[in-house]
């Protein structure tokens, strides 16, 4: 009869696991003391290109313990030449994570605009965009915008009730015409396009937007593989965010391959 391993045999590849997790920085303390801390979520953020992090799109009410200040520097997408739409959800995991379950998070969601992309005043059309887009469950996890005939006559309209149509293009993704003119006379026109939520939401040969990826870190001549979400879809070679659930952190890396993320660790 073969007998039972005691449970000290057990003991060692966990310890050593965590160890190494431990040092390549993966974990965090653990829920930060912050009771009951409002957090309020930017609605809108103008961002230059690269990684933004978590704290651009997330104000917190009061002093911010440091446990939390790491969670709010993490990058938590990265921005190109298309306006995000970022929800709240994507993320509340890990603010209830550093400030506490019973944190209250004031905000659904936050769009970034690449510094240049829309005059200011464009904000207006942006808000009612995405209400638009949210109302016809046209919107994912992760929403990347491309503006496309865009025209502009008089000043752009800050008021008013722009007009919208949706419909599906060939590819797959989705495309919507609108169309606002404001009280003193301007108007704007154009299209949107965006990856469909609910069908071929990314390229064939890279990431999809919320897709269980392989997340492999490297430190110097340590590896080591976790699973992971990503928070976007992105080609073969790109940089895209990814969450990993093990860590309660965000981190962003190289697409490789259709399933799997490299992260290059400090």
């Amino acid at each position: 009869m073969r007998r039972a391993p005691r449970r000290s045999e057990y003991r060692g590849k966990p310890r050593i696991f965590s160890m190494l997790v431990l040092g390549l920085g993966l974990l965090t303390a653990g829920a930060a003391g912050a009771q009951g801390t409002t957090l309020y979520v930017n609605r809108i953020v103008t961002a230059d290109s690269g990684d933004i992090a978590l704290g651009d799109l997330v104000q917190a009410a009061g002093d911010v313990p440091a446990a939390a200040r790491e969670t709010l520097a993490r990058s938590i997408a990265v921005v190109g030449d298309k306006v995000l739409l970022i929800p709240a959800s994507l993320y509340r995991e890990q603010l209830e994570s550093a400030f506490g379950r019973d944190s209250i998070i004031v905000g659904s969601r936050t769009i970034v605009v690449p510094r240049g992309t829309l005059p200011e005043e464009g904000t207006y059309l942006l808000t009612r965009l995405a209400d638009y887009l949210s109302a016809q469950g046209l919107t994912g996890a992760y929403t990347a915008l491309s503006f496309t005939h865009y025209q502009l006559k008089g000043s752009f309209p800050t008021d008013g009730n722009p007009l919208f149509q949706a419909a599906k293009a060939p590819n797959g993704s989705v495309e919507v015409s609108y169309y606002l003119t404001g009280s003193g006379g301007g108007s704007v026109s154009g299209r949107v396009s965006f990856s469909s939520p609910a069908g071929d939401s990314g390229p064939t040969d890279g990431v999809r937007t919320g897709a269980p990826v392989k997340v492999i870190f490297h430190k110097g001549p340590i590896t080591i593989e976790l699973p992971g979400k990503a928070s976007a879809s992105a080609a073969v070679g790109g940089r895209v965010g990814v969450y990993v659930a093990d860590s309660q952190r965000s981190f962003v890396g190289r697409v490789v391959d259709a399933k799997a993320v490299e992260v290059e660790l400090p």
